[in-house]
């Protein structure tokens, strides 16, 4: 059977446009999607330690869904030297054959991304194709949404502070969310002063944001409950203190990146932060009079239609 193996990377977010995008793809074109899982993340961790990241550890996230693919034959990835010069191979040779082994996404020469129409059909495409890429647009998988809400529902039960849960559930809940230390959040050296100030200055943005947001839909829904997300919540805490029916998301059971994402796509409203992580319960959120905001600001993505149309912009 004719395959795309999709070469999954990155964080948590970025796994998921590359999945809903290949997905697409493989039902345009009648053909079974595997994941490779191996050569990607592996590079990236190798990548990692070697510049000494230190908060961001590469996993196979989608993992926590009920995805129906399955993952590829290590053959069938890219993870040995010799299976990388291989790849290195197919590569150039797509520079002459007429039936090319790769779907990669475009960037120009700032690495700089936006929808385009892929237009594939199979006579142009061999019959075991790599996708690679994150393809950060809704643009790409729109008309497959139902299918991929059951592609990404949770397979396990996700264990949680019930506290926060029913208050999610029993409110006019509002996620909102800020992403700290955004520039030097990967590396051993925390003085590195200009990811330190761009990380600064990201943060205030984002919390200028959030005070629109809160003004929103104070005017627009009924007693609305505010739910603070953040890859470091201790840090933000302080800025919240003295807010009505805001609370900061801070208590864990087990696994907070899943709690966290658990918990947002729970709630019935979304300021969607400029984060792919945040992104995605506000996509797939089904509550039939939801409201999503999003920052006009401020893009997390290279790709230039990251936002939804259909997204307020304040």
């Amino acid at each position: 059977m004719k395959k795309i193996i999709a070469r999954i990377s990155n964080g948590f977010g970025n796994q998921m446009f590359l999945y809903a995008t290949a997905y697409s793809l493989s039902k345009k074109l009648n053909r079974k999607l595997e994941l490779d899982i191996f050569s990607g993340l592996n590079s990236l961790r190798k990548k990692n330690l070697k510049k000494k990241f230190k908060h961001f550890v590469p996993q196979y996230e989608l993992k926590y869904f009920n995805i129906s693919s399955k993952i590829a034959d290590r053959n069938d990835c890219f993870d040995t030297l010799y299976q990388k010069y291989k790849r290195k191979i197919l590569l150039f040779s797509d520079n002459f054959l007429n039936k090319k082994n790769f779907i990669i996404e475009k960037r120009n020469k700032n690495k700089i991304s936006s929808f385009y129409d892929l237009r594939l059909n199979n006579s142009f495409l061999n019959n075991k194709v790599f996708i690679e890429g994150y393809f950060e647009t809704e643009k790409y998988f729109l008309d497959y949404r139902n299918e991929l809400i059951n592609e990404f529902s949770l397979k396990n039960k996700i264990n949680c502070v019930a506290d926060i849960k029913n208050k999610i559930l029993n409110t006019n809940s509002v996620s909102l969310a800020i992403r700290a230390d955004r520039y030097n959040e990967r590396f051993s050296d925390d003085n590195n002063r200009a990811n330190i100030f761009k990380s600064k200055n990201y943060e205030i943005l984002q919390y200028k944001y959030i005070l629109r947001a809160i003004e929103y839909f104070k005017n627009k829904i009924k007693q609305p409950n505010f739910f603070i997300f953040s890859d470091n919540p201790q840090k933000i805490e302080k800025l919240f203190l003295n807010f009505k029916n805001t609370f900061i998301v801070n208590s864990y059971e087990s696994n907070k990146i899943i709690e966290d994402y658990y918990l947002m796509s729970l709630c019935k409203h979304f300021a969607v932060s400029p984060t792919t992580f945040h992104f995605w319960p506000a996509w797939l959120s089904n509550y039939k009079h939801k409201i999503c905001l999003r920052p006009k600001n401020l893009n997390p993505s290279n790709n230039k239609d990251f936002w939804p149309k259909s997204w307020i912009k304040i």
